[in-house]
């Protein structure tokens, strides 16, 4: 069988959440899968890891050029797709002869010309739940894409239980405006994502604490509860003489305004560092140095902070609800994200509790153990497959 997947995302330079799930999805399958064929459709000049995986005989790697920025997946995967339909690829040098007998997008949207046996991954729908957190356009385009994958791909994966059921919730219902008719709620798989552990190294950016942290990685906007977060935080220094900062992590985001007035408001300026977007490289270390995680986000589809903080031996608090709950089980102390006293609480409970510490990292230690990108591809490849 031949696989054709959508490559680009995994391309990306400063890869969030999404990507490292295109790159690791695509490593992993390769690792155990030598019998079926594979075809990396791509936008920009090739990586060196993809051209490393274009050296294996069961790999093709192409490029779809294309002369505009935007509608890369709608415009030239499409037109890919249709001279795969029409016969058309001897007339194209450098074509791939036969087509893929099944289309893999592992980043949402969906060619809008595509083959019947389409699989795309559906990573989570809170552009639904927060639409503030995006632009006019970005939502209507996930809206649109998301009713396009929902409707037309033979199968949908998505990352968690919750992820599913949402999906189910604002995307399946007959009443629902976005989606005519109830489709089969069979046709959508799960498969747990992964962390991939890496070596701390000294980091510049550790450089600049010079006290003990808690810390947080992530978008810094209302879905992730950053003002929560900070009101959490403020709490906890008010009744606390322990000398912690929090370590903020993350590129700006919505709700960032309201998030600036409270760290004024509490005169946390000192006691605040944010690093902005920290490259790969730079996360072992900021997480193995911290003494907590801190993650009561509201809306997540996964959760892959609260697994690499627990796979790096630091105790996590995050949300009891959603993904999040999913993801770390008992293995963390869970907290109503909209109630900071609680979230300053268990901040002091953890901090002061060194049995409880080890505790939350033992059992984090074991619940990582759980999940691993191996399984994740090995998931996927039976839908695949089938």
């Amino acid at each position: 069988m031949t696989i054709g997947i959508d490559a680009s995302r995994a391309l990306k330079q400063n890869k969030t959440g999404m990507e490292w799930y295109v790159y690791y999805i695509i490593e992993n399958l390769l690792q155990i899968d030598s019998d079926n064929q594979y075809i990396l459709y791509y936008k920009n000049q090739p990586n060196e890891w993809l051209k490393k995986l274009n050296e294996r005989k069961n790999v093709k790697i192409k490029r779809l050029r294309w002369p505009f920025i935007y509608f890369w997946t709608q415009g030239r995967l499409s037109l890919e797709m249709l001279l795969y339909k029409f016969h058309w690829i001897p007339a194209f040098a450098g074509m791939t002869k036969k087509k893929p007998d099944v289309l893999f997008i592992p980043a949402s949207a969906m060619p809008i010309i595509h083959p019947k046996n389409t699989i795309s991954t559906i990573h989570d729908v809170g552009f639904m739940k927060y639409p503030e957190a995006y632009s006019e356009w970005q939502r209507f385009y996930l809206k649109w894409s998301t009713k396009f994958a929902v409707k037309y791909a033979k199968k949908i994966i998505t990352i968690s239980e919750f992820s599913k059921q949402e999906i189910i919730k604002y995307f399946t219902p007959s009443n629902s405006p976005l989606v005519r008719g109830r489709i089969n709620k069979d046709k959508i798989f799960v498969t747990h994502l992964a962390v991939e552990i890496k070596n701390p190294a000294s980091s510049q950016k550790n450089k600049k604490i010079n006290s003990p942290y808690i810390f947080f990685i992530g978008r810094l906007e209302k879905k992730k509860n950053i003002v929560g977060i900070i009101e959490g935080f403020a709490l906890f220094k008010q009744n606390s003489k322990l000398p912690h900062k929090l370590v903020l992590a993350g590129s700006r985001g919505s709700d960032w305004g309201k998030a600036k007035e409270v760290i004024k408001k509490y005169n946390l300026q000192d006691a605040i560092i944010e690093l902005g977007y920290i490259d790969e490289k730079d996360k072992p270390a900021l997480y193995q140095e911290s003494d907590l995680f801190l993650f009561p986000s509201l809306y997540e589809g996964f959760g892959l902070p609260i697994l690499e903080a627990m796979a790096y031996g630091v105790p996590v608090i995050t949300s009891n609800s959603g993904a999040m709950a999913e993801v770390a089980g008992d293995s963390a102390i869970l907290v109503d994200p909209n109630d900071y006293e609680n979230i300053a609480d268990q901040i002091s409970e953890v901090l002061e509790n060194k049995e409880l510490q080890d505790d939350l990292i033992k059992k984090g230690k074991e619940r990582v153990k759980e999940f691993s990108w191996e399984k994740c591809a090995k998931e996927t490849l039976e839908i695949l497959e089938n």
